[in-house]
């Protein structure tokens, strides 16, 4: 059986599903295979043939070597904290009270509490699911080069001899993003949900168009868990019911905003069901943006997408048929230097394979980085 992990364009993509409060089995499916992807470096479109396991990996910044190197992981390229600290200039502050690691780099706040399975990371107070790869050598920790490029605006990129792993960093949009909770216990379920506001946006219309909708997203999910749970009561196998919300930021420069939500409910039976989102704002004026609209320059996109999804969907064991097009409004979010364009759970395969994601560059579909 093929692994559903897609490689198109630029490189392999498979994002971890955030839920909130989480602890031990993520609750969706193909978690596992997700995870190992999570921590990935960011493939040239010429793919090249990654270092084994251990093995040192030459880091370069912007094009110029760095003295420190990182290491392949299991999972991807590893850096040590000292080079993040020192040759990138972010600080990396460590708590031994709580064994945290906070690095911060303009509004962006990560904290990484390291475990037997890797790095818990929060941030900006919303906790991610899945943990970060890290490892200690020789007494310096070292983790994943997707704490880097997922939050805080490096881009990751092989040189074309495959022989180094190039950062490039980017200004982050000069706004603050701060979490909310929203949270009820009653006999019937419990209900966990964070979501994000935005603030210090030059227009106060825009930012309070921004945040009335997230707001009003997570309230109404809470609303209808709440009603789902009296009304549905007992669950088929007699245990209360669960309902959890949670957010990422994927994309976070150029005036743009793109957020990927997910809501998970457990009403009984074999597993719960999550449920995807991507919103992607224009922060000039808190518009919400179709694909089309971020795709403009190239209004004919459809006719490189929906050949390459129809043929990794055709040669992934499991899938059910039936895919002609991603559509007229299609489920995407902004990553990288791209667009994320991904399926909801049992629209083209089984469960077990979870959310289809294809990662497009935005130079392979004919458009200017954003």
């Amino acid at each position: 059986m093929k692994k559903f992990a897609f490689q198109i364009g630029s490189g392999m993509l498979a994002i971890g599903l955030l839920v909130s409060g989480w602890s031990g089995t993520p609750p969706w499916p193909g978690a596992q295979a997700q995870a190992q992807a999570h921590a990935s470096g960011q493939l040239s479109a010429k793919q090249v043939q990654k270092p084994e396991v251990g093995q040192p990996v030459n880091i370069t910044l912007k094009g110029k070597p760095l003295k420190q190197q990182g290491l392949q992981g299991k999972e991807g390229v590893l850096v040590p904290l000292e080079m993040i600290r020192k040759d990138l200039k972010i600080p990396v502050k460590y708590d031994k009270s709580s064994n945290t690691y906070t690095l911060k780099r303009q509004n962006v706040v990560v904290q990484l509490q390291p475990g037997e399975t890797g790095a818990k990371a929060i941030v900006d107070g919303s906790t991610q699911i899945l943990p970060y790869e890290w490892k200690v050598v020789d007494g310096n920790p070292y983790v994943s080069v997707k704490v880097l490029s997922d939050n805080l605006g490096y881009t990751t990129q092989w040189n074309e001899a495959g022989t180094a792993l190039n950062l490039t960093p980017h200004r982050l949009n000069d706004i603050k993003i701060s979490t909310r909770n929203l949270e009820k216990v009653i006999p019937e379920a419990s209900i966990k949900i964070q979501y994000p506001q935005v603030s210090d946006l030059k227009s106060k219309q825009a930012e309070e168009k921004i945040n009335t909708l997230l707001q009003s997203r997570a309230e109404t999910f809470m609303q209808n868990s709440l009603k789902e749970a009296k009304k549905n009561q007992p669950s088929p196998n007699g245990s209360p019911y669960e309902y959890l919300g949670n957010y990422t930021v994927t994309y976070n420069r150029g005036g743009l905003l793109s957020i990927l939500e997910q809501t998970y409910a457990y009403t009984g039976g074999a597993h719960g069901i999550s449920v995807r989102e991507g919103l992607t704002f224009r922060l000039s004026d808190g518009k919400l943006l179709t694909l089309d609209e971020i795709l403009r320059a190239n209004p004919n996109f459809r006719s490189i997408v929906d050949p390459s999804i129809a043929k990794q969907l055709q040669q992934t064991e499991g899938y059910f048929g039936g895919f002609k097009t991603i559509g007229n409004n299609p489920d995407y979010y902004l990553k990288d230097n791209g667009v994320v364009i991904f399926f909801q759970l049992y629209d083209y395969l089984p469960y077990v394979f979870g959310f289809p994601e294809f990662y497009f560059s935005f130079p392979e579909l004919g458009i200017k980085s954003k």
